[in-house]
């Protein structure tokens, strides 16, 4: 979302027949917009930035049917009766800036397309997948000058990423590569998506890419448009002159090994019943995924796609490398129990996601208003697009439910150990001062709460402790 700085009030835009049209003009005192789209209201989901004329915003319409979009101010609003293949343009007011904006209606292609026969076959599974064309995509962004250069983005210690440098290394020139380094060095977030997005791609039998018949795109939830598709071309070149087949044939064990560990040690269905239990109304999943990639490191991501009344929840994951154990308890000595859930968190804390944010957008404006001190909350050096609006809030929730878990199931000896790492990660590394304050009032609170009550129950309480914090001013 974006906004045209400087834009003359008197804007006038030619139309389709060049005739000149004066566009409505409606204001905002807020950098933020909400978005009523039919049944759905996003609430302050529509961020105003100086880049973009006109910022558009698809409405997608399902079976082509016409339905109303209004974008909503904290002054008033504009609504719109939208349908297929038209465009409607308009000019938010904020402070100096006119923002050209612009909706368009387009036929909705839905993410996933759940048939009864694929509910009957996956219904309360739990799948963990290392996935051929997946890693195909892991593989090509590790061989970025970006990827080469970023130990956080792509985990550089295992054996596993030395074979795969000396396979694929003669390679690095090729045109595939030189395309995913330039969007990452265009939008560093564009990992995150292009990675996801490989899940809805396959590899045949005879190693040709193709559309996933049952995905369309699996990046995070909202989004229209699966990212990776215009790479598809080269990186289907990229597979072929690199024998990438092979290479993936060659290391089966690694993944099933890794995959192991999910399968037989984290206990997955555990997390999912502790979720359950704790957020019922966000319950209900129709089926589970966990995908990863061994050459991921510390990026880990979340979506879930609803189709015909049958909902996934898909955790895309790092593997948790025991060596790891060391950079985060640093001699600390742990039971072999809180070493599993230490490392368990890392898919513990995406699965999560699925029953922590529904239940935040219930409650979205009361947690906006209680969060909008941002600068007390996140810190500042981190950028504005840095967890904004209520994902800093559901981020906080994220690693506290961690500290829930440690509450229950740690060994007593291990709690505290367990619960300091959370702390000075968060606080100290990932950019979020006021956590282990609010990690130390989170597991008191649940360790008091009535017999019964679950931790969607405590939202009242916890909104509140943002709120009576929210007005103290941001550390400096």
């Amino acid at each position: 979302m974006r906004c045209l700085a400087a834009f003359a009030a008197g804007l006038w835009l030619a139309g389709a027949a060049g005739a000149e049209e004066h566009l409505p003009i409606i204001t905002s005192t807020r950098p933020v917009v909400s978005i009523q789209d039919g049944d759905s209201l996003r609430k302050d989901w529509w961020r105003l930035e100086p880049e973009a004329s006109p910022d558009v915003y698809e409405a997608d319409l399902v079976d082509g049917m016409p339905r109303k979009v209004t974008f909503i101010t904290d002054v008033e609003a504009i609504t719109f009766d939208v349908e297929e293949g038209r465009q409607y343009d308009f000019i938010i007011r904020h402070g100096n800036d006119l923002c050209l904006t612009r909706i368009v209606g387009v036929r909705a292609i839905p993410a996933a397309t759940f048939d009864a026969r694929y509910q009957a076959t996956h219904r309360g599974k739990i799948s963990v997948e290392v996935p051929e064309a997946y890693e195909l995509v892991n593989v090509a962004l590790a061989l970025t000058a970006t990827g080469l250069a970023d130990t956080n983005l792509v985990y550089q210690k295992s054996p596993y990423y030395a074979e795969m440098r000396k396979w694929f290394d003669p390679y690095r020139g090729h045109p595939a590569i030189a395309a995913f380094d330039a969007a990452l060095k265009q939008n560093p977030s564009a990992y995150f998506t292009l990675k996801m997005n490989g899940y809805a791609f396959e590899l045949d039998e005879n190693g040709r890419l193709a559309p996933s018949p049952v995905y369309d795109r699996t990046g995070f939830v909202g989004e229209r448009r699966n990212s990776l598709r215009p790479f598809i071309e080269k990186l289907q070149s990229f597979a072929d002159d690199a024998h990438f087949g092979a290479f993936y044939r060659a290391h089966r064990a690694t993944y099933d090994e890794e995959i192991g560990f999910f399968t037989g040690t984290a206990d997955i269905r555990g997390m999912l019943a502790w979720l359950d239990r704790n957020f019922p109304r966000s319950s209900g999943y129709g089926s589970y995924r966990v995908i990863f990639s061994p050459l991921v490191a510390y990026n880990q991501s979340a979506t879930w796609l609803e189709s015909n009344g049958f909902r996934e929840l898909q955790a895309h994951v790092n593997y948790p490398y025991p060596a790891d154990l060391q950079r985060l308890t640093k001699g600390a000595r742990l039971s072999r129990k809180g070493e599993v859930l230490l490392r368990g968190a890392i898919v513990f804390t995406e699965l999560n996601h699925g029953y922590i944010n529904p239940q935040a957008d219930r409650q979205a404006d009361r947690v906006l208003e209680a969060t909008s001190n941002r600068d007390l909350w996140v810190d500042p050096a981190k950028g504005p697009g840095y967890y904004g609006g209520i994902s800093a809030f559901n981020e906080y929730m994220n690693w506290a439910l961690v500290s829930l878990r440690v509450v229950d199931l740690a060994p007593r000896a291990d709690r505290k150990t367990l619960i300091g790492i959370v702390d000075e990660m968060m606080t100290a590394r990932r950019g979020f001062p006021q956590f282990a304050a609010f990690d130390a009032f989170l597991v008191e609170l649940y360790r008091r709460r009535p017999p019964g009550r679950t931790i969607a129950d405590l939202y009242p309480q916890i909104i509140a402790w943002f709120a009576a914090h929210n007005a103290q001013p941001a550390p400096r």
